[in-house]
Protein backbone atom coordinates (compact mmCIF):
# COMPACT_ATOMS: atom_id res chain seq x y z
CA UNK A 1 0.00 0.00 0.00
CA UNK A 2 1.40 3.38 -0.98
CA UNK A 3 1.53 6.34 1.36
CA UNK A 4 -1.13 8.10 -0.75
CA UNK A 5 -3.70 5.35 -0.18
CA UNK A 6 -6.81 6.49 1.67
CA UNK A 7 -8.78 3.39 2.77
CA UNK A 8 -11.33 5.44 4.73
CA UNK A 9 -12.22 7.35 1.57
CA UNK A 10 -12.62 4.09 -0.31
CA UNK A 11 -14.90 2.64 2.35
CA UNK A 12 -16.95 5.84 2.32
CA UNK A 13 -17.29 5.69 -1.46
CA UNK A 14 -18.40 2.04 -1.29
CA UNK A 15 -20.97 2.87 1.38
CA UNK A 16 -22.25 5.78 -0.70
CA UNK A 17 -22.58 3.51 -3.74
CA UNK A 18 -24.54 0.98 -1.66
CA UNK A 19 -26.91 3.64 -0.33
CA UNK A 20 -27.35 5.06 -3.82
CA UNK A 21 -28.22 1.61 -5.14
CA UNK A 22 -31.05 1.07 -2.64
CA UNK A 23 -32.29 4.67 -2.84
CA UNK A 24 -34.87 4.09 -5.56
CA UNK A 25 -36.44 1.02 -3.94
CA UNK A 26 -36.61 2.62 -0.48
CA UNK A 27 -38.11 5.82 -1.93
CA UNK A 28 -40.75 3.87 -3.85
CA UNK A 29 -41.71 1.98 -0.69
CA UNK A 30 -42.04 5.30 1.17
CA UNK A 31 -44.29 6.68 -1.57
CA UNK A 32 -46.43 3.54 -1.57
CA UNK A 33 -46.74 3.89 2.22
CA UNK A 34 -48.39 7.29 1.75
CA UNK A 35 -45.53 9.77 2.00
CA UNK A 36 -46.13 12.52 -0.58
CA UNK A 37 -43.51 13.31 -3.19
CA UNK A 38 -43.04 16.89 -2.01
CA UNK A 39 -42.79 15.82 1.63
CA UNK A 40 -40.20 13.19 0.76
CA UNK A 41 -38.09 15.70 -1.18
CA UNK A 42 -38.42 18.24 1.63
CA UNK A 43 -37.34 15.77 4.31
CA UNK A 44 -34.42 14.42 2.29
CA UNK A 45 -33.19 17.90 1.37
CA UNK A 46 -33.59 19.24 4.90
CA UNK A 47 -31.83 16.26 6.46
CA UNK A 48 -28.93 16.51 4.01
CA UNK A 49 -28.67 20.28 4.47
CA UNK A 50 -28.55 20.04 8.27
CA UNK A 51 -25.89 17.32 8.23
CA UNK A 52 -23.75 19.14 5.67
CA UNK A 53 -24.11 22.47 7.45
CA UNK A 54 -23.08 20.87 10.76
CA UNK A 55 -19.96 19.32 9.23
CA UNK A 56 -19.07 22.60 7.50
CA UNK A 57 -19.55 24.60 10.71
CA UNK A 58 -17.22 22.24 12.57
CA UNK A 59 -14.52 21.87 9.94
CA UNK A 60 -14.56 25.06 7.83
CA UNK A 61 -17.10 27.63 9.07
CA UNK A 62 -15.73 30.45 6.91
CA UNK A 63 -16.64 28.48 3.78
CA UNK A 64 -20.35 29.05 4.51
CA UNK A 65 -20.07 32.81 3.99
CA UNK A 66 -22.11 33.79 0.91
CA UNK A 67 -21.98 37.05 -1.03
CA UNK A 68 -25.07 38.73 -2.46
CA UNK A 69 -24.16 37.96 -6.05
CA UNK A 70 -23.58 34.29 -5.30
CA UNK A 71 -26.81 33.90 -3.32
CA UNK A 72 -29.02 33.94 -6.43
CA UNK A 73 -26.87 31.26 -8.08
CA UNK A 74 -27.03 29.00 -5.02
CA UNK A 75 -30.81 29.32 -4.78
CA UNK A 76 -31.35 28.55 -8.47
CA UNK A 77 -28.86 25.68 -8.40
CA UNK A 78 -30.55 24.24 -5.32
CA UNK A 79 -34.06 24.45 -6.74
CA UNK A 80 -33.25 23.15 -10.23
CA UNK A 81 -30.36 20.81 -9.54
CA UNK A 82 -31.47 19.39 -6.19
CA UNK A 83 -35.17 20.08 -5.62
CA UNK A 84 -36.60 19.45 -9.08
CA UNK A 85 -34.45 16.45 -9.91
CA UNK A 86 -35.59 14.67 -6.75
CA UNK A 87 -39.26 15.57 -7.11
CA UNK A 88 -39.44 14.62 -10.79
CA UNK A 89 -37.66 11.36 -10.05
CA UNK A 90 -40.12 10.55 -7.27
CA UNK A 91 -43.05 11.29 -9.57
CA UNK A 92 -41.47 9.00 -12.15
CA UNK A 93 -40.93 6.06 -9.78
CA UNK A 94 -44.45 6.51 -8.39
CA UNK A 95 -45.82 5.90 -11.91
CA UNK A 96 -43.12 3.69 -13.47
CA UNK A 97 -40.87 0.79 -12.43
CA UNK A 98 -37.72 2.04 -10.72
CA UNK A 99 -35.49 0.68 -13.50
CA UNK A 100 -37.33 2.60 -16.22
CA UNK A 101 -37.32 5.80 -14.17
CA UNK A 102 -33.57 5.46 -13.65
CA UNK A 103 -33.02 4.85 -17.35
CA UNK A 104 -34.82 8.11 -18.16
CA UNK A 105 -33.09 10.08 -15.40
CA UNK A 106 -29.68 8.92 -16.54
CA UNK A 107 -30.14 10.46 -19.91
CA UNK A 108 -28.52 13.37 -18.04
CA UNK A 109 -24.96 12.68 -19.31
CA UNK A 110 -26.33 12.71 -22.86
CA UNK A 111 -27.95 16.09 -22.24
CA UNK A 112 -24.67 17.39 -20.80
CA UNK A 113 -22.75 16.20 -23.86
CA UNK A 114 -25.32 17.82 -26.17
CA UNK A 115 -25.08 21.07 -24.20
CA UNK A 116 -21.30 21.08 -24.43
CA UNK A 117 -21.34 20.28 -28.14
CA UNK A 118 -24.11 22.55 -29.40
CA UNK A 119 -24.37 25.37 -26.82
CA UNK A 120 -20.78 25.75 -25.67
CA UNK A 121 -19.62 24.61 -29.12
CA UNK A 122 -16.83 22.55 -27.64
CA UNK A 123 -15.72 19.26 -29.24
CA UNK A 124 -16.95 16.00 -27.70
CA UNK A 125 -14.82 12.99 -28.56
CA UNK A 126 -16.45 10.11 -30.40
CA UNK A 127 -15.46 7.70 -27.64
CA UNK A 128 -17.56 9.75 -25.21
CA UNK A 129 -20.64 9.26 -27.39
CA UNK A 130 -19.82 5.55 -27.63
CA UNK A 131 -19.46 5.28 -23.86
CA UNK A 132 -22.78 7.06 -23.32
CA UNK A 133 -24.50 4.73 -25.77
CA UNK A 134 -23.08 1.65 -24.00
CA UNK A 135 -24.20 2.98 -20.62
CA UNK A 136 -27.75 3.53 -21.88
CA UNK A 137 -27.83 0.05 -23.43
CA UNK A 138 -26.66 -1.39 -20.11
CA UNK A 139 -29.38 0.47 -18.21
CA UNK A 140 -31.97 -0.70 -20.73
CA UNK A 141 -30.86 -4.32 -20.23
CA UNK A 142 -31.06 -3.99 -16.45
CA UNK A 143 -34.52 -2.39 -16.72
CA UNK A 144 -35.65 -5.06 -19.24
CA UNK A 145 -37.46 -2.51 -21.39
CA UNK A 146 -38.48 -5.23 -23.84
CA UNK A 147 -40.70 -7.07 -21.36
CA UNK A 148 -44.01 -5.70 -22.66
CA UNK A 149 -44.21 -2.84 -20.20
CA UNK A 150 -46.96 -0.24 -20.63
CA UNK A 151 -45.49 3.18 -19.95
CA UNK A 152 -47.32 5.99 -18.18
CA UNK A 153 -47.06 9.24 -20.18
CA UNK A 154 -46.73 11.55 -17.19
CA UNK A 155 -44.21 9.22 -15.61
CA UNK A 156 -42.09 9.27 -18.77
CA UNK A 157 -42.23 13.08 -18.91
CA UNK A 158 -41.22 13.26 -15.25
CA UNK A 159 -38.32 10.86 -15.85
CA UNK A 160 -37.02 12.88 -18.80
CA UNK A 161 -37.50 16.07 -16.77
CA UNK A 162 -35.44 14.52 -13.98
CA UNK A 163 -32.72 13.81 -16.52
CA UNK A 164 -32.72 17.43 -17.69
CA UNK A 165 -32.61 18.68 -14.10
CA UNK A 166 -29.78 16.29 -13.28
CA UNK A 167 -27.85 17.61 -16.28
CA UNK A 168 -28.41 21.13 -14.92
CA UNK A 169 -27.09 19.91 -11.55
CA UNK A 170 -23.86 18.71 -13.18
CA UNK A 171 -23.39 21.94 -15.12
CA UNK A 172 -24.22 24.30 -12.25
CA UNK A 173 -22.07 22.20 -9.94
CA UNK A 174 -19.13 22.64 -12.28
CA UNK A 175 -19.68 26.39 -12.19
CA UNK A 176 -20.17 26.50 -8.42
CA UNK A 177 -16.95 24.63 -7.70
CA UNK A 178 -15.04 27.47 -9.30
CA UNK A 179 -16.16 29.67 -6.39
CA UNK A 180 -16.38 27.43 -3.32
CA UNK A 181 -15.60 23.97 -1.94
CA UNK A 182 -17.90 20.95 -2.52
CA UNK A 183 -19.07 20.74 1.11
CA UNK A 184 -20.38 24.29 1.42
CA UNK A 185 -21.81 24.17 -2.11
CA UNK A 186 -23.79 21.03 -1.31
CA UNK A 187 -24.91 22.43 2.06
CA UNK A 188 -26.32 25.62 0.56
CA UNK A 189 -27.96 24.00 -2.46
CA UNK A 190 -29.67 21.34 -0.34
CA UNK A 191 -30.78 24.09 2.03
CA UNK A 192 -32.27 26.08 -0.86
CA UNK A 193 -34.11 22.99 -2.08
CA UNK A 194 -35.53 22.27 1.38
CA UNK A 195 -36.76 25.85 1.78
CA UNK A 196 -38.26 25.87 -1.72
CA UNK A 197 -40.30 22.70 -1.15
CA UNK A 198 -41.34 23.72 2.36
CA UNK A 199 -42.93 26.84 0.88
CA UNK A 200 -44.29 25.31 -2.33
CA UNK A 201 -45.88 22.34 -0.58
CA UNK A 202 -48.18 24.74 1.24
CA UNK A 203 -49.03 26.82 -1.83
CA UNK A 204 -49.41 24.29 -4.66
CA UNK A 205 -50.75 20.69 -4.34
CA UNK A 206 -48.21 19.15 -6.71
CA UNK A 207 -48.69 15.68 -5.26
CA UNK A 208 -51.74 15.17 -7.45
CA UNK A 209 -49.25 14.54 -10.27
CA UNK A 210 -47.88 11.43 -8.61
CA UNK A 211 -51.22 9.69 -8.18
Amino acid sequence: MTSSARPALGVGAAAAALLFGVNGTVSKLALEAGVTTTRLVELRSLGAALCLMAVALITRPRSLVVGRQELVFLVVAGIVGIGLVQWLYFVAIARLPVGIALLLEYLAPVFVALWVRFVRREPVRSRIWAALALCLVGLAVVAQVWSGLTLDGLGVLAGVGAGISLAAYYLTGEHGLNRRDPLSLAAWTFGAAALFWSILEVVVPLDECSR
